[in-house]
């Protein structure tokens, strides 16, 4: 009977360890219940913190949330909150951070709905199940954004949980044709396929992989089996809404432009724009017209179609995210029409800016590599000199001008193929670009002056304009009035670099909240419309040239803009340069710095009227060639002639503090302010200098940037 005791003594153990185990797992459960719900009441808190904007607050209370214990309802709620305000790193590095913290757990609890209101019923669920959610979210929010690599990245992420469905592949390979990534496009295809079997029944979802194939030949260059898939499409569209044959047209038509068949495309762009779907505001609409010219030698037409793509804005949005992936093949078919036109400098800044959308986009690589041989051949065979054009002053009777005042601004461009070597007046050099554009002063004697401007190309041809300007005599009880300049538009761009990938930078609390309040003052007091403000939120390097670059296409030549940095700088002794570090950047790597040298050429790029920074950061007074308060500001009308580029910074060549000084004053001065007019030099010397000087041992500063391109006069804030 040993053995009938043993059994039994053993069962008892077995029993009594699964009791003490459920009861253990009871009381987990218990705890965890306890966790879920003071998780979901955090984070109940850091929304409304976030509402009130009150950002940095709020993060912190949404990171405690998430350390409590994750809830699958609001894992995705900071970093769309990040996504709303224009921080895509940002929100993208706390998905990353959620990922981690879900990782650390076996199961996590989920909270279901129960048969009543009182009751919820919570059960645990797989970590795969957070991922996926997480991966939906960020790869719908990552394409609004116009990120289609981290898309991509969630994608294979998404199949690898096995959880995509025939949508999903559909997608995933239409985002790997736009990422030239053909190998995985061809697997979604093939993949689709399968799913949908050999046997084809005449439903709409059963085209996508015809329509992904047709994409992908469209790209490859393989325009003849783009147009018989298409063909296809058309023939088996069997849906209410012939959608397929929508899409199937428009491609079509850009297979016929790439080709060289006018005609034909011609014909299927006017059957695409039928569709209810499309428009011809709609920028694929733009695009495929701006092929068509492009196609017939059209340049100027081709390049006015690509920049109504580039720039599209849906009605009621501030921001084009539902084609922003696109803008590199908008830009590529613009920098092949200035190619036709021999404008080089401008294609090759479309080109660049093109890579800086898709770095490995193949036509904008091939034609920047055409267009640098081009330009050798064309500086070797070049004999003829530039053709100079005056564009300011407006010349009168010939070549002569009648200028009031003691100087007048000249403003003109020298056109040549081979690129502007410089620009002189009366022989002093005046500020020129290897584009063409050129402006300077010159002083005025009494009666009639006489200048000679000389232009020289890159190839060494010089060309002479003479002109004559009369100064204006002052007649007693008459006001000499100045040139007044056409009106133009504000634009601002708002940088916050606050969060950085390298730990050993440390993160900032208040860049992005100090950058939302100076929009919140512009927009509602002064003269920008929000369409007209952009913000870039803990950028990479390359999105703040891209976005200055952009800015360059955008701006007419009577705008202003207002650039706005917070963040780090920081300066080194040895070469005596300032850098601003951005989110990417590496404390211990001097190359992925972005020097303020680099700042100021793409500003001097830029073809507004006023151009005015305001950087809060250490080490920012490095911007200045020259330096220190000028004489007081002449009246608001004669600066509005000039081009003025001149920068507001928070410390001349020391560190600043996070919790700045500088911006409080920055913005009362704005939000007290009573003048119609108030220009950033008498806001500074009136309502910042010395406040900040008194608070802190920090010595902010106002000044010129010579090194892009200033003349005079001063930027102008201008009350509603």
């Amino acid at each position: 009977m040993n053995w009938l005791k043993k059994a039994c003594l053993a069962a008892g153990l077995t029993i009594c360890s699964i009791m003490y185990t459920l009861a253990q797992s009871e009381g987990d459960k218990k705890k965890d219940i306890a966790a879920y719900n003071k998780a979901f009441e955090l984070a109940l808190k850091a929304d409304k913190t976030w509402k009130s904007g009150d950002y940095a607050a709020a993060e912190k209370q949404f990171r405690q949330s998430l350390a409590t214990y994750p809830v699958l309802a609001l894992v995705n709620q900071l970093p769309l909150y990040k996504m709303q305000i224009g921080d895509a790193n940002g929100a993208n590095a706390e998905w990353n951070a959620i990922l981690k913290a879900i990782n650390t757990y076996p199961s996590i609890m989920v909270n279901y709905p129960g048969l009543t209101i009182f009751k919820s019923i919570y059960k645990y669920e797989p970590v795969d199940k957070f991922h996926l959610e997480i991966y939906k979210v960020r790869a719908s929010a990552n394409a609004l954004s116009g990120d289609m690599k981290q898309t991509l990245i969630d994608y294979f992420a998404m199949e690898k949980l096995g959880a995509l469905d025939k949508d999903g592949y559909g997608a995933f390979g239409i985002t790997a044709v736009q990422l030239g990534d053909f190998e995985t496009a061809r697997r979604c295809i093939d993949t689709l396929n399968k799913m949908f079997g050999e046997k084809r029944a005449f439903m709409d979802k059963q085209l996508s992989p015809v329509y992904v194939g047709a994409n992908l030949a469209l790209a490859e260059g393989n325009y003849e089996q783009a147009i018989a898939l298409c063909d296809r499409m058309e023939k088996e569209d069997k849906g209410m809404n012939t959608t397929w044959r929508a899409a199937a047209r428009m491609i079509t038509a850009q297979a016929y432009a790439k080709s060289g068949n006018i005609e034909q495309a011609r014909v299927f762009l006017d059957l695409a724009i039928k569709h209810v779907a499309l428009s011809k505001t709609d920028p694929e609409v733009a695009y495929t017209a701006g092929l068509i010219d492009l196609a017939a030698k059209a340049y100027e037409s081709a390049i006015a179609q690509f920049k109504a793509a580039f720039e599209y804005k849906p009605p009621g949005f501030t921001a084009n995210p539902k084609y922003s992936w696109a803008k590199y093949r908008y830009l590529t078919g613009r920098a092949e029409a200035y190619m036709g036109l021999k404008e080089y400098d401008k294609a090759r800044s479309d080109y660049e800016l093109a890579l800086l959308y898709n770095s490995d986009h193949l036509p904008a690589i091939n034609g920047l590599a055409h267009l640098e041989s081009k330009l050798i051949q064309e500086t070797k065979l070049d004999k003829n000199p530039p053709e100079i054009i005056i564009t300011e002053p407006a010349i009168k009777r010939g070549l002569k001008i009648t200028a009031a005042g003691t100087t007048v601004m000249i403003k003109g461009i020298a056109k040549d193929p081979s690129g502007l070597k410089q620009v002189t007046i009366n022989g002093n050099k005046v500020y020129a670009q290897n584009g063409g554009d050129f402006w300077g002063d010159v002083k005025l004697a009494d009666g009639v002056n006489k200048f000679a401007l000389v232009a020289e190309d890159v190839a060494g041809n010089k060309a002479e304009l003479i002109f004559e300007i009369e100064k204006a005599v002052q007649v007693a009880g008459h006001e000499i009035s100045p040139v007044v300049t056409q009106e133009g538009k504000n634009y601002c761009l708002l940088i916050a670099a606050q969060n950085y990938d390298d730990t050993s930078i440390p993160s900032l609390e208040n860049p992005i909240a100090d950058a939302i309040k100076l929009k919140l003052i512009l927009k509602n007091s002064y003269n920008f419309v929000e369409s007209n403000i952009s913000t870039l939120f803990n950028p990479a390097n390359t999105e703040i040239k891209k976005h200055l670059l952009e800015l360059g296409s955008t701006l007419q030549p009577e705008d202003n803009l207002l650039i706005f940095y917070a963040g780090h700088g920081i300066w080194v002794e040895k070469e005596k340069k300032g850098y601003w570090l951005l989110t990417d950047s590496k404390y211990k790597d001097v190359n992925t710095w972005l020097p303020n040298k680099d700042v100021l050429d793409l500003i001097a790029k830029l073809p507004s009227r006023h151009t005015l920074l305001i950087t809060d950061a250490c080490f920012s007074g490095s911007v200045f060639k020259t330096r220190g308060i000028k004489d007081a500001p002449p009246a608001i009308r004669e600066m509005e002639n000039k081009i003025t580029r001149v920068a507001i910074t928070s410390g001349n060549d020391t560190e600043v503090p996070d919790e700045s000084v500088f911006m409080k004053y920055l913005v009362k001065a704005l939000s007290d302010n009573k003048d119609k007019y108030l220009t950033a030099q008498k806001m500074f010397i009136n309502q910042i200098l010395e406040a900040v000087m008194t608070e802190t041992k920090t010595e902010p500063r106002y000044g010129t940037l010579e090194l892009a391109g200033h003349v005079g006069g001063d930027f102008i804030f201008s009350k509603k």
